[in-house]
């Protein structure tokens, strides 16, 4: 008993002397890097940028460093695109649609994207929009209002164009050559917020819905009569998508 005693002692003893743990949560931001010895919430780590800018704060973005999903995401997609082009090599318009799909793929940053709202006012004041950050390191992007709206997807290239009030998503498409494989009447978004919509862009399904400042629209593939893969590869490039770290 005695000796179990004296162990209790030097093991709170050690815990007292223990030197603290810095840089628990490592931060980047607009070039900057911040590190926090505790646990820190939103409102913390918003604090020495919030007031920097006039951030539009509907794009702001928190994305998680050290995770290789999304990366694991990619290679996997790269790999099932080039067994579709393999099993689909007759189909000239959709290996062009596929091969048009590996470059847009290859140049995308990517980081593990945290849904969460990001608005220095809203987490000082709402308790459920002021979460406590895990251990880690993390990406904040915070950006003035965007200019752009980029597509990617069933098109020549990935592109951006000029962001427009009050113009639905299917407007964007004109301008974007859409290959032979596409289905152009059903497009997804991807808002800044990370949200996703439908946005119908045919005569019959046509729906007014806008594409916010530095929103993504994606020009999904057509579905395949008798084969699901096609659909399969849309929804998991959407997936991919809400990783995707914009300019």
């Amino acid at each position: 008993m005695k000796n179990i005693n004296m162990l209790k002692q030097f093991i709170f003893s050690a815990l007292l002397i223990a030197p603290p743990v810095y840089g628990a949560v490592t931060v980047e931001t607009n070039g900057s890097r911040y590190q926090f010895d505790a646990n820190p919430r939103l409102h913390e780590v918003l604090a020495p940028v919030a007031l920097q800018s006039n951030w539009y704060w509907p794009a702001a973005a928190l994305y998680q460093l050290d995770s290789d999903e999304p990366e694991q995401l990619r290679q996997q997609l790269l790999k099932q695109i080039a067994q579709l082009k393999q099993h689909n090599a007759a189909d000239s318009d959709l290996v062009i649609t596929l091969q048009s799909l590996e470059r847009q793929l290859a140049s995308w940053r990517l980081a593990k994207r945290i849904l969460v709202p990001i608005d220095y006012d809203f987490a000082r004041i709402r308790p459920e929009l002021n979460p406590r950050f895990d251990n880690g390191a993390y990406l904040l992007q915070l950006k003035p209002r965007p200019a752009n709206v980029y597509l990617f997807g069933a098109i020549g290239s990935a592109m951006a164009v000029a962001h427009r009030g009050a113009t639905p998503a299917a407007d964007y498409v004109i301008s974007a050559r859409p290959t032979d494989a596409a289905d152009v009447t059903e497009l997804m978004l991807v808002q800044p917020d990370g949200k996703v919509q439908v946005a119908g862009a045919a005569y019959w399904n046509h729906a007014h819905i806008e594409a916010m400042p530095g929103a993504q629209i994606f020009v999904p593939l057509q579905s395949q009569l008798f084969s699901s893969q096609l659909d399969i590869l849309n929804k998991r490039l959407l997936e991919l998508a809400s990783h995707r770290v914009l300019p």
